[in-house]
C-alpha cells in the first residue's frame, strides 16, 4: 500500500510537467527545416498506412480506429510507467522513497523537460499542433479535410489540409517552415485558442 502511495504521489507531482509535453503534436526535432514537399510526402506515408482497405479514400471509422489505436498505445506507456514509478525513484532499492531520491527524481525530471525545451517556449520542441500525424483524422480533424463533405478523406483532401497548415506556419512565404516559424505558429495558435 505504501508503494502505491508513494508510486501514486509521484505520478501526480509530475502531471504539470507531462501536461505541457502531451497537449501538441508530435513532430521532427524543432532545429529541422521543414518543406511542402516532405509535408506531402509524410502525408502520403501515414496515408498509406490508415487506409487499412486499400480502396484510395479514408473512411471516419478507419480514421477512428488509427486515433483509437494511438491513444491505446499511450496509455500502455502510460500504465507501465505509473507501475514502474517506484522503482525509478526508489534509487538505492530499500523500499523507501528517501526526500533525497525524490528531489533528485524532481531535478532529473526538471532538466529532461527544459532539455527538450531548447526554444524557451514552455513545451517539448518538435511540438507543432498535430499529434499523433495521420491518426490525429480522428474527431473534427476528418471533418476539416474532408473538403468535399463525402464521408471519405482521399489523399490530396489530406494532402491539401495538411498544407493549410503548413501555409499559415510559412509566414515568409518561402516552401519552409522554420523553427522560429514553428514557434511563431504555436504562439498565434494559443492566443486564438484563449480569445
Amino acid at each position: 500500500m505504501k508503494k502505491l502511495l508513494i508510486g501514486s504521489a509521484a505520478l501526480f507531482a509530475s502531471v504539470a510537467g507531462i501536461a505541457q509535453v502531451a497537449n501538441s503534436p508530435a513532430a521532427a526535432p524543432a532545429t529541422k527545416v521543414h518543406t511542402r514537399a516532405e509535408v506531402q510526402a509524410k502525408i502520403a506515408q501515414h496515408f498509406t498506412k490508415l487506409d487499412t482497405n486499400r480502396d484510395g479514400s479514408l473512411t471516419k471509422a478507419e480514421a477512428n480506429a488509427a486515433h483509437q489505436a494511438i491513444r491505446s498505445q499511450r496509455g500502455e506507456r502510460r500504465e507501465d510507467r505509473r507501475e514502474n514509478a517506484f522503482d525509478r525513484l526508489d534509487s538505492n532499492r530499500d523500499g523507501a522513497i528517501s526526500r533525497g531520491e525524490w528531489d533528485a527524481a524532481s531535478t532529473q525530471r526538471e532538466q529532461r523537460m527544459m532539455a527538450r525545451d531548447r526554444d524557451g517556449d514552455g513545451r517539448r520542441d518538435g511540438q507543432n499542433g498535430w499529434r499523433g500525424g495521420m491518426a490525429s483524422l480522428g474527431g473534427h480533424m476528418f471533418e476539416r479535410a474532408d473538403g468535399n463533405r463525402d464521408g471519405r478523406v482521399t489523399l490530396q483532401e489530406a494532402q491539401a489540409a495538411a498544407l493549410r497548415h503548413f501555409d499559415m506556419a510559412d509566414v515568409n512565404r518561402d516552401g519552409q517552415i522554420t523553427p522560429d516559424e514553428r514557434k511563431q505558429m504555436r504562439q498565434r495558435m494559443r492566443a486564438e485558442h484563449r480569445g
